[in-house]
Protein backbone atom coordinates (compact mmCIF):
# COMPACT_ATOMS: atom_id res chain seq x y z
CA UNK A 1 0.00 0.00 0.00
CA UNK A 2 1.35 3.21 -0.74
CA UNK A 3 1.09 6.80 1.51
CA UNK A 4 -1.54 8.01 -0.92
CA UNK A 5 -3.57 4.85 -0.46
CA UNK A 6 -3.20 5.00 3.51
CA UNK A 7 -3.82 8.40 4.03
CA UNK A 8 -7.21 8.23 2.01
CA UNK A 9 -8.64 5.60 3.65
CA UNK A 10 -7.76 6.90 6.87
CA UNK A 11 -9.56 9.87 5.63
CA UNK A 12 -12.72 7.88 4.63
CA UNK A 13 -12.54 6.51 8.05
CA UNK A 14 -12.94 9.83 9.73
CA UNK A 15 -15.80 11.00 7.68
CA UNK A 16 -17.54 7.62 8.04
CA UNK A 17 -17.27 8.13 11.76
CA UNK A 18 -19.71 10.97 11.07
CA UNK A 19 -21.65 9.49 8.77
CA UNK A 20 -25.44 11.23 9.69
CA UNK A 21 -27.30 7.20 9.75
CA UNK A 22 -24.99 5.59 11.98
CA UNK A 23 -24.84 8.43 14.33
CA UNK A 24 -28.44 9.02 14.92
CA UNK A 25 -29.15 5.30 14.82
CA UNK A 26 -26.63 5.29 17.33
CA UNK A 27 -28.47 7.93 19.49
CA UNK A 28 -32.28 6.32 19.05
CA UNK A 29 -32.64 3.38 21.49
CA UNK A 30 -36.47 1.86 20.47
CA UNK A 31 -38.36 -0.30 23.12
CA UNK A 32 -41.63 -1.18 22.22
CA UNK A 33 -44.07 1.35 21.20
CA UNK A 34 -41.57 4.12 21.97
CA UNK A 35 -38.28 5.94 20.67
CA UNK A 36 -35.93 6.58 23.43
CA UNK A 37 -33.91 9.99 22.16
CA UNK A 38 -31.69 11.82 24.90
CA UNK A 39 -33.49 10.51 28.09
CA UNK A 40 -36.87 11.26 26.18
CA UNK A 41 -39.47 9.07 25.32
CA UNK A 42 -41.01 9.43 22.39
CA UNK A 43 -44.51 7.20 22.23
CA UNK A 44 -44.93 5.61 18.67
CA UNK A 45 -48.63 4.47 19.52
CA UNK A 46 -51.42 6.89 19.30
CA UNK A 47 -53.32 9.25 17.24
CA UNK A 48 -49.99 11.28 16.24
CA UNK A 49 -46.65 9.92 15.07
CA UNK A 50 -43.67 11.35 16.18
CA UNK A 51 -43.00 14.94 14.86
CA UNK A 52 -39.15 15.47 13.11
CA UNK A 53 -37.78 18.79 12.30
CA UNK A 54 -34.91 18.35 10.08
CA UNK A 55 -32.43 21.01 8.81
CA UNK A 56 -29.03 21.64 7.46
CA UNK A 57 -26.92 19.60 4.68
CA UNK A 58 -27.69 16.20 6.52
CA UNK A 59 -31.42 16.52 6.85
CA UNK A 60 -32.17 14.01 4.69
CA UNK A 61 -29.91 11.28 5.57
CA UNK A 62 -30.51 12.14 9.10
CA UNK A 63 -34.10 11.60 8.94
CA UNK A 64 -33.47 8.62 7.12
CA UNK A 65 -32.24 7.11 10.11
CA UNK A 66 -35.14 7.96 12.14
CA UNK A 67 -37.64 6.75 9.79
CA UNK A 68 -35.95 3.35 10.22
CA UNK A 69 -35.65 3.40 13.55
CA UNK A 70 -39.84 4.42 14.04
CA UNK A 71 -40.62 1.75 11.38
CA UNK A 72 -42.65 4.62 9.43
CA UNK A 73 -44.69 5.59 12.30
CA UNK A 74 -43.35 9.43 11.90
CA UNK A 75 -44.33 12.99 10.28
CA UNK A 76 -41.73 15.69 9.54
CA UNK A 77 -40.06 18.06 7.56
CA UNK A 78 -36.88 18.26 6.04
CA UNK A 79 -35.29 21.37 5.19
CA UNK A 80 -31.50 20.91 3.05
CA UNK A 81 -30.09 22.96 0.43
CA UNK A 82 -30.50 22.75 -3.55
CA UNK A 83 -29.15 20.03 -4.98
CA UNK A 84 -29.26 17.94 -1.71
CA UNK A 85 -30.67 14.39 -0.77
CA UNK A 86 -34.32 14.00 -1.09
CA UNK A 87 -36.42 13.42 2.26
CA UNK A 88 -37.79 10.02 3.04
CA UNK A 89 -41.74 9.09 2.85
CA UNK A 90 -43.25 10.48 5.29
CA UNK A 91 -41.04 13.65 5.45
CA UNK A 92 -42.50 17.06 3.57
CA UNK A 93 -39.29 18.06 1.06
CA UNK A 94 -37.94 21.91 1.14
CA UNK A 95 -35.01 23.29 -0.47
CA UNK A 96 -33.60 26.48 1.59
CA UNK A 97 -31.10 28.65 0.14
CA UNK A 98 -27.21 28.17 0.69
CA UNK A 99 -24.70 30.19 1.54
CA UNK A 100 -27.34 33.37 1.86
CA UNK A 101 -30.63 32.34 2.78
CA UNK A 102 -33.25 33.46 0.04
CA UNK A 103 -36.78 33.27 -0.98
CA UNK A 104 -37.14 29.55 -0.62
CA UNK A 105 -35.14 29.78 2.85
CA UNK A 106 -38.07 32.09 4.03
CA UNK A 107 -40.48 29.71 2.88
CA UNK A 108 -39.46 26.84 4.31
CA UNK A 109 -39.12 29.07 8.28
CA UNK A 110 -42.89 29.67 8.07
CA UNK A 111 -43.30 25.81 7.10
CA UNK A 112 -42.01 24.65 10.10
CA UNK A 113 -43.12 27.37 12.27
CA UNK A 114 -46.49 26.21 10.93
CA UNK A 115 -45.91 22.90 11.47
CA UNK A 116 -44.33 23.10 14.89
CA UNK A 117 -47.75 24.71 16.03
CA UNK A 118 -50.00 22.22 15.15
CA UNK A 119 -50.32 20.28 18.24
CA UNK A 120 -47.99 22.73 20.92
CA UNK A 121 -48.20 19.78 23.31
CA UNK A 122 -46.91 16.85 20.87
CA UNK A 123 -42.83 16.21 21.38
CA UNK A 124 -40.87 16.90 18.56
CA UNK A 125 -37.10 15.82 17.77
CA UNK A 126 -35.15 18.14 15.87
CA UNK A 127 -32.06 16.99 13.57
CA UNK A 128 -29.88 19.55 12.78
CA UNK A 129 -27.01 19.74 10.92
CA UNK A 130 -24.08 22.47 9.01
CA UNK A 131 -26.08 24.81 6.86
CA UNK A 132 -29.21 25.17 9.08
CA UNK A 133 -28.22 28.71 9.22
CA UNK A 134 -28.85 29.63 5.42
CA UNK A 135 -31.73 26.89 4.66
CA UNK A 136 -34.09 28.21 7.25
CA UNK A 137 -34.97 31.93 7.80
CA UNK A 138 -37.18 34.42 8.80
CA UNK A 139 -36.28 37.87 9.72
CA UNK A 140 -37.33 39.50 12.92
CA UNK A 141 -40.20 42.14 13.16
CA UNK A 142 -38.84 45.21 11.69
CA UNK A 143 -36.31 43.79 9.24
CA UNK A 144 -36.70 43.69 5.75
CA UNK A 145 -35.60 40.40 4.09
CA UNK A 146 -33.43 41.84 1.55
CA UNK A 147 -31.49 43.82 4.70
CA UNK A 148 -31.22 40.42 5.58
CA UNK A 149 -29.74 38.91 3.09
CA UNK A 150 -26.99 41.76 2.05
CA UNK A 151 -25.95 41.42 6.05
CA UNK A 152 -25.39 38.16 5.45
CA UNK A 153 -23.62 38.67 2.40
CA UNK A 154 -21.38 40.72 4.15
CA UNK A 155 -20.47 38.77 7.19
CA UNK A 156 -19.57 35.60 4.94
CA UNK A 157 -16.92 38.45 3.13
CA UNK A 158 -15.66 39.47 6.21
CA UNK A 159 -13.10 38.53 8.48
CA UNK A 160 -15.37 37.80 11.26
CA UNK A 161 -15.29 34.45 13.23
CA UNK A 162 -18.28 32.36 12.98
CA UNK A 163 -18.74 33.45 16.77
CA UNK A 164 -19.49 37.38 15.69
CA UNK A 165 -21.33 36.38 12.65
CA UNK A 166 -23.96 34.28 14.47
CA UNK A 167 -24.65 36.96 17.37
CA UNK A 168 -25.26 39.32 14.41
CA UNK A 169 -27.47 37.26 12.87
CA UNK A 170 -29.02 36.13 15.92
CA UNK A 171 -30.55 39.04 16.76
CA UNK A 172 -31.83 39.45 12.67
CA UNK A 173 -33.94 36.42 12.88
CA UNK A 174 -37.40 35.39 14.16
CA UNK A 175 -35.85 31.53 14.05
CA UNK A 176 -32.24 31.45 15.33
CA UNK A 177 -31.16 31.55 18.63
CA UNK A 178 -33.70 29.17 20.61
CA UNK A 179 -36.87 30.89 18.90
CA UNK A 180 -37.55 27.90 17.11
CA UNK A 181 -38.81 26.36 20.32
CA UNK A 182 -41.04 29.45 20.94
CA UNK A 183 -44.33 27.41 19.23
CA UNK A 184 -44.13 24.40 21.70
CA UNK A 185 -45.27 25.93 24.77
CA UNK A 186 -42.36 23.68 26.98
CA UNK A 187 -43.36 20.73 25.06
CA UNK A 188 -40.90 17.59 25.71
CA UNK A 189 -38.25 17.81 22.94
CA UNK A 190 -34.47 16.90 22.03
CA UNK A 191 -32.19 18.23 19.73
CA UNK A 192 -29.72 15.69 18.05
CA UNK A 193 -27.02 17.86 16.49
CA UNK A 194 -23.95 17.16 13.67
CA UNK A 195 -21.48 20.28 14.79
CA UNK A 196 -19.82 22.04 11.92
CA UNK A 197 -18.30 24.57 14.16
CA UNK A 198 -15.34 24.94 15.94
CA UNK A 199 -15.34 24.24 19.91
CA UNK A 200 -19.04 22.91 19.23
CA UNK A 201 -20.31 25.58 20.83
CA UNK A 202 -24.43 24.55 20.59
CA UNK A 203 -25.20 28.13 20.28
CA UNK A 204 -23.49 28.22 16.81
CA UNK A 205 -24.46 24.87 15.28
CA UNK A 206 -26.83 25.92 12.48
CA UNK A 207 -26.78 29.48 14.97
CA UNK A 208 -28.49 27.35 17.39
CA UNK A 209 -32.23 27.79 16.76
CA UNK A 210 -32.96 25.65 19.49
CA UNK A 211 -30.67 26.78 22.26
CA UNK A 212 -30.25 29.62 24.42
CA UNK A 213 -28.24 32.98 23.08
CA UNK A 214 -25.44 33.87 25.24
CA UNK A 215 -25.29 36.76 23.05
CA UNK A 216 -26.92 40.76 23.10
CA UNK A 217 -28.00 42.88 20.89
CA UNK A 218 -24.96 45.09 22.19
CA UNK A 219 -22.77 41.75 21.72
CA UNK A 220 -24.16 41.90 18.15
CA UNK A 221 -23.06 45.62 17.29
CA UNK A 222 -19.61 45.22 19.53
CA UNK A 223 -18.85 42.07 17.28
CA UNK A 224 -19.55 44.34 13.78
CA UNK A 225 -17.17 47.03 15.04
CA UNK A 226 -14.71 44.86 16.13
CA UNK A 227 -14.51 43.01 12.56
CA UNK A 228 -15.20 46.44 10.71
CA UNK A 229 -18.22 46.23 9.33
CA UNK A 230 -20.41 48.20 11.61
CA UNK A 231 -21.14 51.35 9.12
CA UNK A 232 -21.37 48.92 6.44
CA UNK A 233 -24.25 46.85 7.75
CA UNK A 234 -27.63 48.45 6.15
CA UNK A 235 -29.14 51.13 8.08
CA UNK A 236 -32.21 49.33 8.77
CA UNK A 237 -29.59 46.67 10.03
CA UNK A 238 -27.83 49.10 12.28
CA UNK A 239 -31.23 50.92 13.70
CA UNK A 240 -32.57 47.61 14.44
CA UNK A 241 -29.57 46.41 16.80
CA UNK A 242 -29.64 50.00 18.09
CA UNK A 243 -33.42 50.20 19.25
CA UNK A 244 -32.28 46.30 20.79
CA UNK A 245 -29.72 47.68 23.22
CA UNK A 246 -32.18 50.65 24.25
CA UNK A 247 -34.89 47.57 25.22
CA UNK A 248 -36.92 48.67 22.69
CA UNK A 249 -37.10 45.04 21.17
CA UNK A 250 -37.37 41.69 22.64
CA UNK A 251 -34.19 39.69 23.41
CA UNK A 252 -33.49 36.02 22.01
CA UNK A 253 -34.26 33.25 24.74
CA UNK A 254 -31.42 33.21 27.20
CA UNK A 255 -30.72 30.50 29.51
CA UNK A 256 -33.29 29.60 32.26
CA UNK A 257 -35.71 30.74 30.00
CA UNK A 258 -38.77 28.51 30.78
CA UNK A 259 -38.89 27.78 26.83
CA UNK A 260 -35.78 25.55 26.98
CA UNK A 261 -37.45 23.32 30.30
CA UNK A 262 -38.63 20.76 28.32
CA UNK A 263 -35.57 20.47 25.96
CA UNK A 264 -32.63 18.60 25.18
CA UNK A 265 -29.75 18.89 23.35
CA UNK A 266 -26.90 16.57 22.26
CA UNK A 267 -24.45 16.30 19.81
CA UNK A 268 -23.51 12.90 18.07
CA UNK A 269 -20.81 14.14 16.04
CA UNK A 270 -17.80 16.83 15.52
CA UNK A 271 -14.35 17.35 14.36
CA UNK A 272 -13.39 15.38 17.23
CA UNK A 273 -15.30 12.22 16.30
CA UNK A 274 -13.82 12.79 12.66
CA UNK A 275 -10.37 12.70 13.93
CA UNK A 276 -10.38 9.82 16.62
CA UNK A 277 -11.60 7.69 14.08
CA UNK A 278 -9.31 8.39 11.18
CA UNK A 279 -7.13 7.76 14.17
CA UNK A 280 -8.42 4.44 14.94
CA UNK A 281 -7.64 3.53 11.15
CA UNK A 282 -4.24 4.57 11.12
CA UNK A 283 -3.19 2.44 14.03
CA UNK A 284 -4.64 -0.11 12.24
CA UNK A 285 -2.33 -0.08 9.42
CA UNK A 286 0.45 -0.16 11.59
CA UNK A 287 1.13 3.55 12.04
CA UNK A 288 2.28 5.67 15.46
CA UNK A 289 -0.37 7.89 15.91
CA UNK A 290 0.04 11.73 17.08
CA UNK A 291 -3.83 12.88 17.42
CA UNK A 292 -3.80 16.85 17.38
CA UNK A 293 -7.04 18.40 19.81
CA UNK A 294 -5.87 21.92 19.28
CA UNK A 295 -7.77 22.96 15.84
CA UNK A 296 -6.02 24.00 12.51
CA UNK A 297 -7.37 27.46 12.14
CA UNK A 298 -6.49 31.03 10.75
CA UNK A 299 -4.70 32.00 7.45
CA UNK A 300 -4.46 28.66 5.16
CA UNK A 301 -0.63 28.99 4.02
CA UNK A 302 0.65 29.77 7.64
CA UNK A 303 -1.37 26.82 8.69
CA UNK A 304 0.17 24.58 6.32
CA UNK A 305 3.57 25.53 6.66
CA UNK A 306 2.91 24.93 10.29
CA UNK A 307 1.57 21.13 9.32
CA UNK A 308 4.42 20.91 7.23
CA UNK A 309 7.10 21.52 10.08
CA UNK A 310 5.14 19.47 12.22
CA UNK A 311 5.23 16.65 9.63
CA UNK A 312 8.65 16.76 9.20
CA UNK A 313 9.59 16.41 12.89
CA UNK A 314 7.34 13.22 12.66
CA UNK A 315 9.31 12.32 9.67
CA UNK A 316 12.96 12.66 11.60
CA UNK A 317 11.14 10.73 14.01
CA UNK A 318 9.78 7.85 11.44
CA UNK A 319 13.72 7.42 10.68
CA UNK A 320 14.82 7.48 13.99
CA UNK A 321 12.28 4.43 15.29
CA UNK A 322 12.25 2.68 11.97
CA UNK A 323 8.20 2.94 12.44
CA UNK A 324 5.57 4.73 10.29
CA UNK A 325 4.20 8.02 11.93
CA UNK A 326 0.51 9.25 11.14
CA UNK A 327 -0.39 12.72 12.53
CA UNK A 328 -4.05 13.94 12.63
CA UNK A 329 -5.39 17.50 12.84
CA UNK A 330 -8.89 19.12 12.35
CA UNK A 331 -10.05 22.66 11.58
CA UNK A 332 -11.09 25.38 9.26
CA UNK A 333 -8.51 27.40 7.79
CA UNK A 334 -9.30 31.14 5.67
CA UNK A 335 -8.39 31.95 2.14
CA UNK A 336 -7.63 35.25 1.69
CA UNK A 337 -8.78 35.57 -2.36
CA UNK A 338 -6.81 38.48 -4.24
CA UNK A 339 -9.14 40.60 -7.05
CA UNK A 340 -9.34 37.46 -9.84
CA UNK A 341 -8.62 34.32 -8.05
CA UNK A 342 -8.54 31.03 -9.99
CA UNK A 343 -10.24 27.89 -9.17
CA UNK A 344 -9.84 26.05 -5.56
CA UNK A 345 -10.73 25.85 -1.91
CA UNK A 346 -8.99 25.97 1.36
CA UNK A 347 -8.37 21.87 1.76
CA UNK A 348 -6.47 22.47 -1.90
CA UNK A 349 -4.90 25.40 -1.04
CA UNK A 350 -3.25 23.98 2.02
CA UNK A 351 -2.00 21.16 0.65
CA UNK A 352 -0.74 23.30 -2.37
CA UNK A 353 1.61 25.39 0.24
CA UNK A 354 2.99 22.56 2.53
CA UNK A 355 4.13 21.64 -1.57
CA UNK A 356 7.64 23.48 -1.03
CA UNK A 357 8.47 23.38 2.57
CA UNK A 358 8.06 19.34 2.02
CA UNK A 359 9.89 19.42 -1.25
CA UNK A 360 13.02 16.72 -1.78
CA UNK A 361 11.59 14.80 1.56
CA UNK A 362 11.28 11.38 1.05
CA UNK A 363 8.27 9.15 2.62
CA UNK A 364 6.05 12.21 3.51
CA UNK A 365 2.72 12.99 2.47
CA UNK A 366 0.04 15.67 3.49
CA UNK A 367 -3.51 15.21 2.80
CA UNK A 368 -6.75 17.51 3.48
CA UNK A 369 -10.09 16.98 2.45
CA UNK A 370 -13.66 18.42 3.54
CA UNK A 371 -15.67 16.24 5.25
CA UNK A 372 -18.55 17.58 3.50
CA UNK A 373 -16.95 16.16 -0.08
CA UNK A 374 -17.24 19.79 -1.31
CA UNK A 375 -14.15 22.17 -0.66
CA UNK A 376 -14.97 25.55 -1.85
CA UNK A 377 -16.60 26.12 -5.21
CA UNK A 378 -15.54 22.52 -6.84
CA UNK A 379 -16.46 19.18 -7.05
CA UNK A 380 -12.87 18.21 -5.35
CA UNK A 381 -12.94 17.56 -1.79
CA UNK A 382 -9.02 18.51 -1.13
CA UNK A 383 -6.06 16.94 -2.32
CA UNK A 384 -2.55 15.63 -1.51
CA UNK A 385 1.54 16.06 -2.01
CA UNK A 386 4.18 14.20 -0.99
CA UNK A 387 8.15 14.94 -0.76
CA UNK A 388 8.53 15.17 -4.74
CA UNK A 389 5.15 16.95 -5.17
CA UNK A 390 7.74 20.23 -6.06
CA UNK A 391 9.85 18.30 -8.60
CA UNK A 392 7.22 17.30 -10.30
CA UNK A 393 5.36 20.77 -10.54
CA UNK A 394 8.78 21.93 -11.98
CA UNK A 395 9.15 19.21 -14.72
CA UNK A 396 5.15 20.02 -15.78
CA UNK A 397 5.99 23.98 -15.87
CA UNK A 398 3.89 24.97 -12.76
CA UNK A 399 5.26 27.59 -11.00
CA UNK A 400 3.99 26.89 -7.35
CA UNK A 401 4.44 30.33 -5.72
CA UNK A 402 2.52 32.17 -8.99
CA UNK A 403 -0.12 29.80 -8.44
CA UNK A 404 -0.74 29.85 -4.65
CA UNK A 405 -0.67 33.86 -5.17
CA UNK A 406 -3.30 33.36 -7.77
CA UNK A 407 -5.46 30.71 -5.70
CA UNK A 408 -5.19 28.41 -8.86
CA UNK A 409 -4.69 24.97 -6.71
CA UNK A 410 -7.06 22.86 -8.31
CA UNK A 411 -5.85 22.93 -11.74
CA UNK A 412 -2.58 22.85 -9.66
CA UNK A 413 -3.70 18.99 -8.01
CA UNK A 414 -5.37 18.01 -11.10
CA UNK A 415 -2.09 18.15 -13.29
CA UNK A 416 -0.13 16.86 -10.57
CA UNK A 417 -2.59 13.63 -10.24
CA UNK A 418 -3.38 14.58 -6.80
CA UNK A 419 -6.79 15.98 -6.65
CA UNK A 420 -9.23 14.02 -4.71
CA UNK A 421 -12.93 13.58 -5.81
CA UNK A 422 -15.09 11.52 -3.40
CA UNK A 423 -18.27 13.38 -4.02
CA UNK A 424 -20.73 15.09 -1.39
CA UNK A 425 -21.33 13.16 1.78
CA UNK A 426 -23.95 14.26 3.48
CA UNK A 427 -22.51 15.52 6.69
CA UNK A 428 -19.88 18.27 7.43
CA UNK A 429 -17.72 18.64 10.44
CA UNK A 430 -15.69 20.96 8.79
CA UNK A 431 -11.89 19.56 7.81
CA UNK A 432 -9.53 16.89 8.68
CA UNK A 433 -5.96 16.66 7.68
CA UNK A 434 -3.48 13.44 7.25
CA UNK A 435 0.09 13.48 7.78
CA UNK A 436 2.00 10.56 7.09
CA UNK A 437 5.58 9.36 7.36
CA UNK A 438 7.63 6.41 6.51
CA UNK A 439 11.25 5.79 7.52
CA UNK A 440 13.06 5.77 4.82
CA UNK A 441 16.56 3.67 3.85
CA UNK A 442 18.85 5.29 3.92
CA UNK A 443 21.56 5.15 0.61
CA UNK A 444 24.74 3.88 1.32
CA UNK A 445 27.07 6.51 1.37
CA UNK A 446 30.59 6.04 -0.97
CA UNK A 447 33.28 4.10 1.11
CA UNK A 448 36.96 5.79 1.85
CA UNK A 449 39.79 4.57 1.86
Amino acid sequence: MSLASDARAIARAGIRAVEPRFVVSRALARHGDRLEVAGTAFPLVGPHPLRVAALGKAASTMAEAVRARAAGRIRGIAIHPEGGRAAPGGFLDLEGGHPLPDARSRAAARALLAFLAEDVSAPVLFLISGGGSAVLEEPAPGVPFPALRATTRLLLGSTAPITAMNAIRRHLSAVKGGQLLRPLSGAPSVTLAISDVIGDTPEDIASGPTVPDPTTYRDARRAAERHAIWRALPPVVRRHLERGIRGELPETPKPGDPIFRGHRFRIIASNGHARRGAARAARARGYRVTLEERPVLGETAPAARRLARELLRAARAAGASGRRRALIWGGETTVRLGPHPGRGGRNQELVLAAAHPLRAAPGVLLLSVGTDGVDGPTDAAGGWVDGDSARRARALGLDLVRRLREHESYDTLRRLGTLWRIGPTGTNVTDLHVGLAAPVARRPGRQRG
